[in-house]
């Protein structure tokens, strides 16, 4: 089992990075839809669930795996880390706009939840590969 996780950390998928940004603009672009009301707020649903279906198919096609962020084992902190940044950057944008913050402050707010969203995505996958070079989980 180690060395079968040992050779997929060798040759398995090395996302570019607009793989990663890809990853970071549905996050931001769910963050951005909470600073909306209807129907921005769906459409801004829409987008990134359509570019879930059209990643998860790329990377299977492409890589022939998807690996799913939401696994056990030292990549879980990352995971949940993020999760709590995006709800906050989410609940950011809630207050903006039941506050009648201007656009700029809300495009601002998706912009650093999409650094955070990139970083946090090349961090995970960096943990991933050492974690199956390790042959721990």
């Amino acid at each position: 089992m180690a060395e079968a996780e040992a050779e997929l950390a060798r040759s398995g998928p090395k996302y570019p990075l607009w793989r990663h940004a890809a990853f970071a603009a549905v996050m931001a672009t769910l963050v951005l839809g909470q600073g909306f009301g209807q129907p921005w707020q769906a459409l801004m649903l829409v987008f990134p669930m359509a570019a879930v279906a059209w990643l998860v198919t790329d990377d299977r096609k492409r890589y022939g795996v998807f690996v799913n962020g939401y696994r056990k084992g030292r990549t879980l902190p990352v995971t949940l880390a993020l999760v709590a940044l995006m709800l906050g950057a989410m609940g950011g944008e809630i207050y903006a706009r039941f506050n009648d913050v201007g656009l700029v402050v809300k495009l601002a707010i998706a912009g650093c939840a999409f650094a955070v969203a990139l970083a946090m995505s090349l961090w995970w996958t960096r943990i991933y590969d050492l974690e199956l070079l390790g042959g721990t989980r």
